[in-house]
């Protein structure tokens, strides 16, 4: 029997019955009048202004495509072994974390942080398969972290399970240097249906705002279009595409919201296991 076959099969048959669950959850809910569903998706901007809140640019509307993808998380020991230089590094539940014993020979006190940081990382005795990762610069922190988040034809994985953290310290000198990591990776990443048309971005706030997840008087710090992990089953986890919108309330605190860019409904912060 091909069980990896077999695998795939109960993976569609999972991701079927949610999108059938969610079909049937959105035909149980109250109806919105067409007429003010029109309205504000053509008016959304004067709506968001009325209700003061910002928009960190103008909303794009451009259509992409994106798939339902599964993946495995690397236990990253063996390719540890086999490139990791000048490191003390430990895995615990398919995380990497390593302390570097040669830190005088990262020294960027020239302040060119960012170019230092990305050097370092497209070395391969330095960070397993670093090339496969992108700067996320809304979660790095200038002279203490930068994140980066592994991509997949063009779009990143905004997730746990796929990430590197660069740790920033300072030496005897007080000179800034790269201190420490840690990684986590996908493998075996795979389509599980044709390629989608997903939501733009506009209509991602769309949602949000009909669905009362803008506060009057918020800012919209930032978007932006990344996998998100929602179940794991046998081992495998299934990722969607999602807008990622950071909102800031006026009592200042940050909420990160996840959106749907196959369906637009709103994700919870919960992963199921299966």
């Amino acid at each position: 029997m091909d069980f990896k076959r077999v695998e795939g099969i109960f993976l569609a048959v999972f991701l079927f019955l949610n999108m059938f669950l969610f079909y049937v959850y959105q035909e149980g809910k109250p109806k919105q009048d067409t007429n003010s569903s029109r309205s504000i998706s053509e008016n959304i901007e004067e709506r968001l202004k009325s209700d003061e809140i910002s928009l960190p640019h103008a909303l794009s509307t451009k259509n992409r495509q994106a798939y339902y993808l599964s993946a495995e998380e690397s236990e990253l020991v063996v390719e540890a072994k086999e490139t990791l230089k000048n490191q003390d590094w430990q895995v615990n539940n398919a995380k990497l974390f390593s302390q570097l014993l040669r830190r005088n020979d990262l020294d960027i006190s020239d302040g060119d942080e960012v170019k230092k940081v990305k050097q370092f990382m497209a070395q391969k005795q330095n960070v397993i398969k670093g090339d496969d990762y992108v700067m996320n610069a809304h979660e790095s922190s200038s002279n203490k972290k930068y994140v980066f988040s592994q991509v997949w034809e063009d779009i990143p994985f905004y997730d746990e399970t796929s990430q590197v953290t660069v740790y920033l310290s300072k030496n005897d000198g007080n000179r800034l240097m790269i201190d420490s990591y840690d990684q986590t990776y996908l493998n075996n990443i795979e389509p599980l249906r044709d390629q989608q048309g997903i939501i733009s971005e506009r209509e991602a706030i769309i949602s949000l705002y009909t669905n009362n997840s803008l506060q009057p008087g918020s800012k919209i710090k930032w978007i932006d279009l990344g996998y998100t992990r929602t179940f794991t089953i046998r081992g495998k986890n299934v990722y969607v595409p999602a807008w990622f919108v950071a909102v800031e309330t006026n009592k200042n605190a940050v909420k990160v919201e996840r959106v749907d860019a196959f369906s637009g409904s709103i994700i919870s912060a919960n992963v199921s296991e299966r």
